[in-house]
């Protein structure tokens, strides 16, 4: 067992939960059961010891008593933390969202030797985004909300955000300004698009009127907040920031409101109340009492008027957020507090700061790990602020992190600033690269930014709760590549397999970047080590497995995504001739691409489409009186509408569509390649995009529509064949990883500890970092690909700059070296029959270094294939009466851009 970190005590200032031991006691047991079946919390012993914090610090120690590890903390969720730390740092056991629960009942727990204490550093842990509720928990049932609520909990969060049953607080007012009880429900949105509506961007959009699922938002909403205030979290409640329906003075002439103006090229935004109307104060209060209703009542409140863009031509903006500050402190108290996020805030946005009294506004500086403002804003003065990252948007499939970044990020601006006080994670979509928050939700309960090197080592670790070395050296390579993005981009950069086809594509959504910004050769490598790995580990089975397979899928479909780009540009570079063999083979290759890296995400539950579309459908039974069309409603109008179109034409023209694209079986398979494979087939020898554009095939896909891909004419809008995803896996991931990545990498040995990957189809240029060295008379290029798959071996022998036939050799990884040829090194070029080369380096230097002709004993070649993905030794290779020839390498790898 490791030796535990000892870390001394520090003080903060932390929330107050008011739980004594025993109103906690049974919560931490099912708490404990939870997480780890029935019977795990017989396995430990947990205390609530509020004696444990000098102060209002939130404090967890980690020790033994009575034979079991004991976790005391100073409050219910200190504990959980605690918990957290323990099975991460002690029994290697990662939880995250590919494995959400884990049995705990029968695994080694061993016994701490000696007394572990943190204390943690940060008053405000924040999570979630609106976003999130969008991308990611658009129709999740109570079962998987009271996962993330545990999940909450072992990361010692305690301010999540909470508005699912914002629906049904806006039915209750409404219907008290004269709306009818079906107006009412038609200003909320779908549940794909209450986020923004939430935020005050749009109204209605996707939504229903259906009474029945209002209840169901209402109960389960209710149920998110009272499990959240259980575990000893104060959930972050949706506010009231001045907006109404756009006819609400239409409806009400007593009642003026403006024009925010409209968002996202298509929608309406909800109107601002006129802050200084006699009516404000009671729609407030109106507004706060369904709120308390329907979800109780809390310290923290949400609100975010003109949000992205939101104006008006008043500039009533400091009456406005007194007038929203005013409202809230009369409805929820001295103690409340309102909570905005900073995100790309105009001018006019930055008069909160001094509109509302001072240390009432908590201020979310979203984007901390991007683009910080914290100095734009004089650290939020005189407001609080939270340290906040956004690891991903629009649930964009992509691995990507700041982690290096994020470390210290935290701990220079809190130390800069005295009302930094909190950290929280705000990602527009979660259940991807699971380490950013486990990073992250580790800091308040450090004295000091950890090394990032050795954390991620520990990381390992607890991830497959086993040594690999394999494993260890994947991830300190993804520390170094794809975990560590220096700069603002919005999210991972994009996989062009998903984007509208073009040969040229900088981007496939409207704010996004396919720009690879990490060294693909490292990576590449990353990809065989997980593999080489998972032989060992495994990936089903036990905890460590299940983690394994979800990390495998991940790092070798980011791998392949890496390669579609390279091979788009091959194609590109091929399209002079549209019909020639060279042009038909690579884009035939990215076609067969798309659909074997959705037979790799199909072997892991949360890579497939299905557990989305599936998990809207089950939503539809939690609805009373539910029927087939419910379901329809939920999977097609909301979960499928928001990851393809997102809006109508309009909206989706603008920029919206494929802003929440992703990288999913199923997906890939039905409508990322029917789209390219349109492109590149509809018309033979001309590269067809549809004259209407492709919107309405994109829609028609979403909402099961009949029409072919390319349909010029929206009418043809006829009920298909309904098409069902599953979420169960398909295949193991050990398999179709090592196939997909022979099928479309070369390894290249450099040296017996180093390898050179190259990407079939493309051209690739190793001149200077691949090196084959001819002896004897003869050059050999690594035994990587059959015979059968050579087109041509050439070799600059004279070292004139041109390849003639004389100097090329068909179907064979071996060519005779003249006698007369240049003694340099010099240009040598594989040419496989898929339209791949590799340039690399030809040493000729020693090809008759003794003038000898007479055979060398035989010693066989390398049976090591492009499968193994380990460099090949340094062999030699020869036949008998033939010259013998070595193969050596440089040392330097080559980064492509």
């Amino acid at each position: 067992m490791r030796i535990p970190r000892l870390i001394l005590l520090g003080l903060c200032a932390a929330l107050a939960q008011g739980l004594t031991a025993g109103d906690s006691s049974t919560t931490l047991v099912a708490f404990l059961n939870r997480i780890g079946g029935e019977g795990a919390a017989n396995r430990f012993v947990v205390e609530v010891e509020p004696g444990l914090s000098s102060s209002s610090a939130d404090v967890f120690c980690i020790t033994a008593s009575e034979g079991k590890p004991c976790i005391k903390g100073s409050s219910t969720l200190a504990v959980t933390t605690g918990v957290n730390w323990y099975l991460n740092h002690y029994a290697h056991i990662n939880l995250s969202w590919n494995q959400l629960t884990t049995d705990l009942t029968a695994v080694p727990l061993p016994l701490p030797e000696a007394e572990e204490t943190h204390t943690c550093t940060a008053d405000y842990r924040y999570y979630l985004n609106f976003c999130t509720f969008g991308y990611s928990m658009t129709t999740w049932t109570w079962e998987r909300w009271q996962q993330e609520i545990d999940w909450m909990a072992l990361h010692g969060i305690n301010m999540p955000l909470q508005i699912v049953g914002l629906e049904e607080v806006w039915r209750r007012v409404l219907v008290q300004y004269n709306y009818t009880d079906d107006e009412a429900k038609a200003f909320a949105a779908g549940p794909a698009f209450t986020a923004w509506w939430g935020m005050n961007n749009l109204e209605g959009w996707g939504g229903t009127t259906d009474s029945a699922w209002f209840s169901r938002q209402a109960k389960l909403g209710r149920q998110i907040a009272d499990r959240e205030r259980e575990l000893g979290m104060k959930p972050v409640l949706p506010g009231f920031a001045a907006t109404v329906p756009s006819d609400f003075t239409k409806k009400n002439p007593a009642y003026p409101t403006e024009s925010q103006g409209n968002w996202g090229g298509a929608f309406t935004r909800p109107y601002i109340m006129d802050p200084s109307a006699d009516k404000f104060p009671e729609v407030a209060e109106r507004y706060y009492k369904a709120l308390h209703e329907v979800l109780g009542t809390s310290d923290y409140y949400a609100m975010d008027p003109f949000h992205e863009g939101g104006s008006i031509r008043s500039g009533k903006y400091a009456e406005g957020y007194r007038a929203i500050f005013d409202a809230m402190q009369a409805s929820c108290g001295d103690g409340s507090k309102w909570v905005i996020q900073q995100w790309q805030w105009a001018g006019y946005q930055a008069t909160s700061l001094t509109a509302v009294p001072e240390g009432r506004l908590i201020v979310l500086d979203l984007f901390s790990d991007g683009k910080p403002c914290f100095d734009t804003y004089r650290g939020y003065a005189p407001q609080e602020a939270i340290y906040c990252t956004i690891p991903n948007f629009g649930g964009r499939t992509g691995m990507m992190g700041r982690l290096a970044t994020v470390a210290k990020g935290y701990f220079t601006y809190k130390k800069k600033y005295a009302g930094v006080r909190g950290i929280g994670a705000a990602p527009e979509a979660i259940e991807s690269v699971p380490v950013c928050y486990d990073l992250l939700f580790e800091l308040p309960w450090l004295t000091a930014a950890p090394d990032v090197a050795g954390w991620v080592a520990d990381y390992a670790l607890s991830r497959y709760g086993q040594e690999n070395a394999d494993a260890a050296r994947a991830w300190d390579i993804l520390r170094t590549t794809a975990l560590n993005e220096t700069g603002g981009v919005q999210g991972p950069h994009e996989t062009v397999m998903c984007g509208r086809p073009a040969l040229t594509m900088n981007a496939v959504s409207s704010w996004g970047s396919s720009k690879v910004f990490y060294n693909q050769q490292k990576f590449t490598g990353a990809a065989f080590d997980m593999m080489h790995a998972a032989a060992t580990i495994g990936t089903s089975g036990h905890a460590g497995a299940i983690n394994m397979s979800y990390d495998l899928t991940d790092v070798v479909r980011q791998t392949l995504s890496d390669y579609a780009q390279s091979l788009l540009a091959a194609i590109q570079t091929a399209g002079a001739d549209l019909n020639s063999p060279l042009f038909q083979a690579r884009k035939d290759l990215f076609l067969r691409l798309i659909l074997d890296t959705d037979r790799l995400l199909g072997t892991n539950r949360l890579f497939r489409l299905g557990n989305w579309t599936e998990t809207a459908r089950r939503a539809a039974a939690e609805v009373e009186g539910a029927t087939t069309a419910t379901a329809d409603w939920l999977e097609l109008d909301n979960a499928r509408t928001l990851i393809t179109t997102w809006g109508d034409r309009t909206a989706c023209e603008w920029g919206l569509r494929d802003y929440s694209y992703r990288q999913w079986q199923g997906l890939l398979r039905d409508y990322y390649y029917p789209r390219w494979n349109y492109y590149f087939n509809h018309q033979p020898g001309l590269l067809s995009t549809p004259a209407a554009g492709w919107f309405y095939s994109e829609w028609n896909w979403a909402h099961e529509l009949q029409g072919e891909w390319g349909a010029a004419a929206k009418g043809k809008q006829i009920k298909a064949e309904r098409t069902f995803y599953t979420p169960e896996p398909e295949g193991d991931t050990r398999t179709v990883a090592a196939e997909v990545l022979g099928r479309y990498i070369l390894a290249l040995p450099k040296s017996a500890t180093s390898t050179t990957y190259a990407y079939r189809g493309t051209d690739n240029n190793y001149r200077n970092s691949l090196t084959v060295t001819a002896t004897q008379g003869q050059l050999t290029f690594p035994p990587v690909v059959n015979a059968s798959e050579v087109e041509s071996l050439a070799i600059d022998f004279n070292n004139d700059g041109t390849l003639s036939s004389a100097e090329t050799t068909s179907r064979s990884l071996s060519i005779d070296v003249p006698a007369d040829c240049a003694v340099a090194k010099v240009k040598g070029t594989l040419t496989l029959t898929d339209g791949t080369t590799v340039i690399f380096g030809a040493d000729l230097k020693t090809a008759f270094p003794d003038g000898l002709s007479a055979p060398r004993s035989q010693v066989a070649p390398s049976a090591a294939t492009a499968i193994d993905g380990r460099p090949l030794s340094p062999t030699l290779s020869c036949r008998a009466a033939q010259p013998c020839v070595r193969i050596e390498a440089g040392r330097k790898l080559l980064a492509r851009e």
